[in-house]
């Protein structure tokens, strides 16, 4: 059985379509973020112990 599709509801279809594909990247761009922020939170959290607990030379 075939049904014919008006316009309308062809359009309504790719709304549909466009607003998931919207929502997605949002969320594709969120988890990125996310991740690079814990990235960059490692290594400067890395780098300061380093930093900080590295032994100096008393002159």
């Amino acid at each position: 059985m075939k049904t014919d599709l008006t316009r309308e509801q062809i359009m309504l279809i790719v709304d549909h379509a466009r607003h998931q594909r919207s929502v997605a990247s949002g969320e594709v761009s969120a988890v990125f973020l996310r991740k690079s922020a814990l990235w960059l939170g490692h290594g400067i959290d890395k780098f300061l112990h380093l930093l900080l607990m590295s032994p100096t030379a008393h002159r």
